[in-house]
């Protein structure tokens, strides 16, 4: 499959139009999140699995809710009608000390990575339970889908729409605020990855709803051929991930070749949106070093390579994020925009990286949610 040759001026709509756009649906989203918690919330013990009702379109999956006090956790699966490939979850994780008191608190809307799942956070790999220890905070850590970017499906199969945008920005945030005492008006969203390039994403095109706005190795420019490309094949993570019937097909997500809808999720198009917002951004330097390493290392090169493929992949897709998030930095600059921004020296697209962001960069959340 060939990229085509994208050209800026001719593709871009006008940013008068993308703002019109974006802000009606963000109001509209804000007339249904940004209620009062509900008297069940204010009564609720929150460990009850009893104490949940389905509501704002979405059905319990049998066996659900589970709840895990040991984990401050509340899991749900669910079905709706935006989501049919398969059946979507989310994790609440509660501030310690949650059942035992009256007050609100603030939502970080936290988000994984392509080929990901909504327990990454919590148990493959991810540091969220031992980095909020202490903080008075409610996590959400919706499923996105292996491969949505999370943008909505424009170009679903017939019968398996997949707008994990909606899910989470109509459905799962009014069920959150609905059943658990939050307060709507300080929200912040986080993720890594694809979830980093969501991040950057909704928090624009939802810049009502968020104080606070961080990207841990998400890519941000949309224009770029590596990243286009990626958007256009990654519907195939929800089959890898075992839906094969399920799965949609590539270039469900924006389409190919790519339509103009991209550009409603362009981080650069859409800098001036996060003008007023905390704005985070931390990526690694990817390749840099670690292959020179192997080789120096390596009597039987070939060999090495074949043994360290993931680490190699883990270095190449960071030296594609990497341009992407300068290109980003360099639009903030540009227009005057506040904004925290650092290369990691040595660091992959990993784990271990995306768990040292998640540390460094709760306190500016906490103090932007005034936590």
């Amino acid at each position: 499959m060939s990229l085509p040759t994208h050209t800026q001026t001719s593709l871009r709509p006008s940013r008068r139009t993308l703002l019109a756009g974006t802000t009606v649906a963000a109001a509209a989203v804000a007339g249904g999140v940004l209620d009062a918690p509900s008297a069940r919330a204010a009564a609720a013990d929150p460990y009850d699995p009893g104490a949940y009702a389905p509501s704002h379109g979405l059905r319990f999956e049998k066996g659900f809710p589970v709840a895990a006090a040991d984990k401050r956790s509340v899991d749900f699966r669910v079905s709706t009608d935006q989501v049919k490939t398969f059946p979507p979850s989310f994790r609440v994780l509660l501030p310690e000390g949650y059942a035992d008191t009256d007050r609100s608190y603030p939502v970080l809307l936290l988000l994984h990575g392509g080929w990901g799942m909504f327990l990454d956070w919590t148990e493959h790999g991810g540091n969220a339970i031992e980095a909020t220890a202490g903080s008075d905070v409610i996590v959400v850590m919706p499923d996105g889908g292996g491969g949505s970017f999370y943008s909505n499906a424009n170009f679903p199969r017939p019968g398996l729409e997949a707008n994990w945008e909606t899910f989470i920005i109509e459905q799962v945030l009014p069920f959150v605020h609905e059943n658990f005492r939050t307060d709507p008006a300080r929200m912040a969203i986080a993720g890594l990855s694809m979830g980093g390039f969501g991040a950057l994403a909704l928090g624009q095109k939802y810049q009502d709803l968020f104080r606070s706005i961080s990207s841990y190795s998400g890519p941000a420019d949309v224009t770029d051929l590596g990243v286009k490309g990626t958007i256009a094949l990654a519907p195939l993570a929800d089959a890898q991930a075992g839906y094969w019937q399920t799965t949609n097909f590539p270039g469900a997500v924006w389409g190919w070749p790519v339509t103009d809808v991209q550009f409603q999720y362009d981080p650069i198009t859409n800098v001036e949106r996060y003008r007023g917002k905390r704005l985070f951004l931390r990526c690694g330097d990817g390749l840099n070093g670690d292959l020179q390493q192997i080789i120096d290392a390596a009597p039987d090169i070939a060999a090495q390579l074949g043994l360290s493929v993931s680490k190699i992949m883990a270095d190449v897709t960071e030296v594609v994020v990497k341009p992407t998030n300068e290109h980003f930095h360099d639009a903030l600059d540009e227009a005057g925009i506040d904004h925290d921004f650092a290369v990691w020296p040595g660091r992959e697209h990993e784990w271990g990286a995306w768990r040292d962001a998640l540390a460094e960069d709760l306190p500016g959340i906490m103090s932007a949610l005034e936590a």
